[in-house]
């Protein structure tokens, strides 16, 4: 009966408007403890939404003998508390390149908004790739953001490491003085597993984490990426997500599955 009962206020919580739960609660909560369920679920506030409405009837029978309605009406309250606040903490927004969305989807493009966050960025920024190019616009956000002290570490692909898949190191787009002033980080071709051909797997995330963000897309940091190519990306905003991030390449670090180009 406990597992229905929360199953019906995870479902309510997520489909009714709040005007309606905060209704709903209040007059949940008005209730004597001796009032019958068809009462109850008569004197449910009105709506247009059959399924909303049955979902509201199927908790008031589920919870009818069980707890108060006083104490429903606390429980269901609290519970779209927690849900809003969570729903409002994690952000998620979709990203694009190359041929523009509708014109009624909202996105922006990928680089616009990893330029966004690194300009912003206070703390510390991740950049994963595989190639990069012709990216100076880049370069100079992460060369101001270095000199105001944000700490910068760039996993890249080399075209040595890789044994010819790629044919241009990512680090040759960034100027000397971003390398020396980044953590760079590479995957030594010991530590590839081969397929069946003999060819080693490759460093091929494009991830980016700026203190509390993380933008995950199919685009390399190529001008071809952020231009011409159709690509598209997610940027989140979710505690979790972060911490699993920087958990995930930090700890290829700290076992020297990444090794540092510079120390």
């Amino acid at each position: 009966m406990e597992q229905r009962l929360a199953a019906y206020i995870g479902e309510i919580i997520r489909r009714a408007p709040s005007a309606l739960l905060k209704e709903t609660c209040m007059r949940l909560r008005s209730f004597p403890p001796s009032s019958k369920a068809d009462f109850v679920k008569k004197s449910m506030p009105a709506t247009a939404n059959a399924d909303l409405a049955a979902l509201l009837r199927e908790l008031v029978n589920a919870a009818a003998g069980e707890v108060s309605w006083d104490a429903l009406g606390f429980g269901l309250e609290s519970a779209f508390g927690v849900y809003t606040h969570e729903r409002e903490t994690r952000q998620i927004e979709m990203l694009w390149s190359g041929p523009p969305p509708s014109g009624h989807l909202s996105a922006r493009r990928i680089d616009q908004a990893l330029y966004d966050l690194i300009s912003n960025a206070e703390k510390e920024i991740l950049l994963v790739t595989f190639a990069a190019t012709k990216v100076e616009h880049l370069t100079a956000a992460l060369m101001k953001a270095a000199i105001r002290g944000v700490k910068i570490r760039l996993i890249l692909e080399f075209a040595e490491a890789s044994e010819g898949q790629l044919t241009f190191d990512a680090l040759k787009a960034f100027p000397s003085a971003l390398a020396q002033a980044s953590e760079v980080y590479y995957w030594p071709i010991e530590k590839r597993e081969r397929n069946q051909a003999g060819k080693p797997g490759k460093l091929h995330a494009k991830l980016a984490v700026v203190d509390d963000v993380v933008l995950v897309s199919s685009a390399n940091l190529t001008d071809d990426a952020f231009s011409r190519n159709l690509e598209l990306g997610v940027r989140l905003v979710d505690a979790e997500v972060v911490r699993w991030a920087k958990h995930h390449f930090g700890s290829l670090i700290n076992d020297s599955t990444l090794m540092r180009v510079y120390s």
